[in-house]
């Protein structure tokens, strides 16, 4: 099997969680569209991952504005393929009310580097209902309701594995 770097790997020597370990280390160092040459169920999990990783530390405004913010529908089939549609249907509705790629190009023709320290309100005209519910769907969330998504990405991959 084809593994995020181009190289072949032996994917039955890993069970779900493993695998999620291994891909969590090396995941950064290879772009998104390198993932999508990947099995389905490694672009699950990579994009599980990502997500997670940019909502923990970002939060969903800057998700929307970065660049794994035009991956929105891959993480969004990534939610319903491990069977968790409630967040699946909450990250739809947030992309629904601030679309990803409308986000992410208002931010980057603004007069602001890419690097630069600016706030999402800096970068966007937003209505404030608007924000407000993006705020609320956000705290509908996993991350913030306290739901565990990692049994059933492990027990997804597990499955995926066993077929492989």
């Amino acid at each position: 099997m084809r593994w995020i770097d181009g190289n072949e790997i032996d994917i039955k020597q890993f069970t779900g969680e493993s695998l999620c370990d291994k891909l969590a280390v090396e995941l950064w160092g290879n772009d998104y569209e390198q993932w999508l040459k990947c099995a389905d169920f490694i672009q699950v999990a990579s994009f599980l991952i990502a997500f997670d990783t940019e909502l923990t530390m970002e939060g969903i405004f800057t998700f929307l504005e970065n660049s794994i913010g035009h991956y929105a529908p891959n993480i969004i089939q990534a939610f319903r393929a491990i069977g968790d549609n409630s967040d699946a249907d909450i990250l739809e509705e947030i992309c629904r009310l601030a679309p990803p790629d409308i986000m992410r190009g208002e931010f980057l023709s603004g007069s602001n580097q890419e690097y630069d320290i600016t706030t999402f309100n800096d970068n966007h005209e937003m209505k404030e209902e608007v924000e407000a519910r993006i705020i609320e769907l956000n705290e509908q969330l996993y991350l913030n309701r306290g739901f565990d998504i990692w049994p059933l990405l492990f027990a997804y991959l597990d499955k995926q594995i066993e077929k492989w």
